[in-house]
């Protein structure tokens, strides 16, 4: 139905490099607006699932 592959490990780990690095940053008091960061970072992590779903179907 779409013409999608899987995505490459590489891509994987660089979205999920991002995805710890939103985490991290959410997880402190350095900067404002920690739940756009914390929600960003779930994003970045389950971007990468639903990808890779849609490419084996």
């Amino acid at each position: 139905m779409l013409s999608i592959s899987t995505m490459s490990p590489t891509v994987q780990g660089i979205f999920f490099l991002v995805a710890v690095v939103l985490f991290v940053l959410g997880a402190t008091k350095f900067l404002p607006g920690k739940d756009n960061l914390v929600s960003a970072g779930l994003a970045c992590f389950a971007f990468v699932f639903m990808w890779n779903a849609f490419a084996a179907r």
